[in-house]
């Protein structure tokens, strides 16, 4: 009675677990029935019969025709000259590397690139100053060198050299020359004494944003100028006329006459406005009746206005 109560324990399947043996029972005989069922033929290849005989025929030496012929030759006549290259009977006798023609090489055995090379060198100059030279030109083999070597007779070697003459530098010194210091050029500052590249720079800006000089000793405001700069430059300054360019007071902004470094943002502005509130200015001095221009500012500022 126990071992069948063990047996029913163990083969006795509820409903769900009864279907779940038939389907796991269903699924093992589809795989191993799979393979059976699937075709696993696999298609032949494509093939290229008249390459497949053609080859076959070469591999068989049926192939050999006018081309493979023409080949074998071809080959043949390649070796042969490659042989007789490098066979040539050596006939040694005393030489001269530098005078030896080409007849001359060809008996000593060297191949015809080589004498090609040698011939090339000489005729731009090249020379052999000692018999180790021979081993410097290219292609020639160290067998070949050194069985030339003993036969190497150098003789009068000639080595021109062309004189030359040479004239001692002197450089060009400029002597500083008297220069208008409204139209003087950059390199005419440039060698006066005193002058330096970023003073003569400074000088010329200064210039720009006056509009000329109207007095030598303007020159002094320029930014960097120190007393001893100046007195060294001082005896090469000249003002012919002045050379002006002057600001319509009637027309200009305050941003305008502001450029003027002698024309501060408020005069500028105080220039502009009394034109706008009293009408065009008649003359230049018509500015000196704008409360805080005196008659210093008037002065330095005057020269470089008008009222066109």
């Amino acid at each position: 009675m126990a071992i069948k109560k063990v047996i029913k324990d163990y083969f006795t399947f509820s409903r769900k677990e009864g279907a779940a043996a038939i389907i796991l029972l269903v699924l093992i005989g589809v795989f191993i029935a799979l393979p059976y069922l699937i075709n696993t033929k696999k298609k032949q290849p494509v093939v290229d019969i008249k390459l497949q005989e053609e080859i076959i025929k070469q591999q068989s030496g049926e192939g050999k025709g006018d081309s493979g012929h023409y080949q074998h030759q071809a080959y043949n006549s390649k070796y042969t000259k490659y042989s007789s290259q490098e066979n040539k009977v050596f006939q040694p006798f005393n030489f001269d590397p530098n005078t030896v023609d080409e007849a001359g090489w060809h008996k000593l055995g060297l191949r015809d690139k080589t004498i090609h090379t040698l011939i090339n060198y000489r005729s731009k100059g090249g020379q052999f100053r000692q018999p180790e030279d021979l081993k410097k030109i290219w292609g020639i083999r160290p067998e070949e060198a050194k069985r030339l070597l003993p036969y190497i007779h150098i003789v009068n070697l000639q080595v021109e050299y062309k004189k030359k003459d040479y004239t001692p530098y002197k450089p060009q010194v400029n002597k500083p020359t008297i220069v208008d210091i409204n139209t003087a050029t950059l390199e005419e500052l440039r060698i006066i004494p005193g002058t330096g590249n970023g003073l003569v720079f400074r000088i010329l800006k200064y210039r720009e944003r006056l509009g000329g000089f109207a007095s030598i000793d303007q020159i002094k405001e320029t930014y960097g100028m120190n007393d001893s700069s100046y007195s060294l430059m001082l005896p090469y300054f000249k003002l012919n006329s002045p050379i002006l360019t002057k600001i319509n007071i009637n027309t200009a902004t305050d941003y305008e006459l502001g450029g003027n470094p002698y024309i501060e943002r408020n005069v500028a502005k105080a220039i502009v406005l009394y034109r706008q509130q009293h009408g065009n200015y008649q003359t230049v001095e018509g500015i000196k009746k704008i409360v805080f221009i005196k008659e210093a500012l008037y002065q330095k500022i005057a020269p470089y206005l008008t009222v066109q």
